[in-house]
């Protein structure tokens, strides 16, 4: 049986519920909702879940482990690594989604083998994880004003104004998912890597 691992990135704890930084979360909550996931098992490192689904034209299902890393966005690797070993994941089975400060609000953009480019929990899984052979779903949240004001532009949540595009992108996520695992990354991005004009 096949193994993907989902991953959504964020950092624990109620303060930063629904901050920028969280869409990772965001993401997988919806992701796990629309796989009929209702708990998720707990340790240390991660709040995470299994399940076996048909979810592609396959007499066979594949079994989908979605993880949620509690170590904080800057230690991610360090939650997922150990599992992927313990399910012996291949690195081109993982799928990360997190936040993407160069685009827009509500742009998605599916990539695969791409550097880091400055954000730290992806680093940080290449780091523990093997490299940068993975597929990420990157959920864009714009840049802040200030390179000053980075990481309390991160933590903060969305306006009133970008909300209901932050409700729609997440909303789209499970469909993002479904359409790498099922019909692959290229058929993903050429669906979904659209670029979303700027008012």
């Amino acid at each position: 049986m096949k193994t993907i691992m989902i991953a959504g990135l964020g950092n624990p704890g109620a303060e930063y519920d629904e901050t920028r930084h969280n869409v990772g979360f965001m993401a997988l909550d919806a992701i796990a909702h629309s796989f009929k996931v209702h708990k998720f098992n707990h340790n240390r490192l991660a709040h995470w879940a299994a399940v076996d689904l048909a979810l592609c034209d396959e007499p066979e299902p594949v079994r989908i482990v979605l993880v949620k890393p509690q170590t904080f966005m800057n230690s991610s690797g360090v939650a997922i690594a150990p599992m992927m070993k313990e399910r012996n994941i291949l690195l081109e089975n993982l799928i990360v989604i997190h936040d993407e400060m160069d685009l827009p609000v509500g742009a998605v953009r599916v990539s695969f083998n791409a550097t880091a480019a400055g954000h730290n929990g992806v680093r940080s899984i290449a780091d523990n994880c093997g490299g940068k052979g993975f597929v990420r779903v990157r959920i864009g949240i714009e840049k802040p004003r200030s390179k000053d004001g980075v990481i309390d532009f991160v933590l903060s949540r969305f306006s009133r104004s970008e909300w209901p595009t932050i409700i729609d992108v997440i909303a789209k996520s499970p469909t993002v998912v479904r359409t790498i695992v099922c019909d692959g990354l290229m058929a993903a991005q050429e669906m979904f890597n659209r670029k979303v004009a700027k008012d």
